[in-house]
């Protein structure tokens, strides 16, 4: 049971990533990550509210079947964004500090091409947070009868969790890289 808990730690024993240099609360990185991951697919999957005639949405809806509605009822534009804002970038994020927390040694070239993206993907993450904060707000002043479900609550404790993580990870990666820069 031990090897199991420190394979999900650290990753791989022969590997050398950032994981096995992680000390203290750095080294559940990787489950936050995992974590993360999970509360976004319940997040997006599951009814996160029930409303009554929002952008076209009526009854209860997931992210998923909002989507779908808003493509059967003419508003493509509306559920591409809706999949990008709360599916793909954050499936980005949450692959990008997968990768280099558990995939990528930390002397590959690889590594060094992926400090960009993760620099992009802390950026980027203020429109999701902004995005699932308007979410709540406005599906709860829609109407009299909207409905707030756990789901919705979830989503957000993932985007929050995808922060964590990717700061904790550009963190130690920074410091890491000015070990190995000093002379």
């Amino acid at each position: 049971m031990q090897q199991l808990i420190e394979r999900v730690l650290v990753g791989r024993s022969h590997r050398q990533t950032i994981a096995k240099h992680a000390s203290g609360l750095d080294r559940y990185t990787g489950v936050l990550t995992i974590a993360a991951a999970c509360l976004l697919g319940i997040g997006a999957a599951a009814p996160i509210a029930t409303v009554e005639d929002f952008f076209g949405l009526n009854g209860q809806f997931s992210i998923f079947t909002a989507a779908m509605e808003l493509i059967k009822i003419g508003q493509g534009a509306h559920a591409i964004g809706l999949a990008v804002i709360f599916g793909v970038i954050p499936i980005f994020s949450i692959a990008t500090v997968f990768d280099l927390w558990y995939k990528y040694e930390l002397h590959e070239e690889k590594t060094e091409r992926m400090l960009p993206r993760a620099g992009f993907c802390n950026r980027i993450w203020f429109l999701v947070m902004l995005a699932t904060l308007a979410l709540i707000y406005y599906v709860s002043q829609s109407s009299e009868g909207a409905i707030l479900h756990m789901a919705i609550y979830y989503l957000l404790l993932s985007v929050l969790l995808q922060k964590i993580t990717l700061s904790r990870l550009t963190g130690l990666l920074d410091k890491i890289k000015y070990v190995r820069e000093d002379p």
